[in-house]
């Protein structure tokens, strides 16, 4: 994790918005990498939008780009934070599966 971000900073970052809990509750429900065009499928949200929130949480470490022929997206299953979040969502039935 970024140092130069202390938890508040992260917590506060990572759920600044309903289009970022929607984009983690989309990419938590799937097993497999998503593009932008998925996302905006899952979420219902602007494309313009989707690239903004998903930039912000790659830099706090939520979720994870892979660049092949398009960025695919996928929860970082390994942050801590993260971990909690998606068994928060799961307590609550935020999500069906974790």
């Amino acid at each position: 994790m970024n140092d130069a971000f202390q938890v508040k900073d992260i917590v506060e970052e990572g759920l600044g918005s309903i289009g970022k809990i929607k984009i983690l509750r989309a990419l938590a429900e799937e097993k497999k990498l998503l593009t932008v065009y998925r996302l905006h499928k899952k979420t219902h949200l602007k494309r313009e939008d989707i690239k903004r929130n998903v930039a912000e949480l790659v830099k706090i470490e939520w979720v994870i780009e892979q660049k092949i022929s398009n960025s695919l997206y996928s929860i970082n299953r390994e942050n801590k934070y993260v971990q909690r979040l998606v068994l928060f969502f799961y307590e609550i039935g935020y999500i069906d599966n974790i």
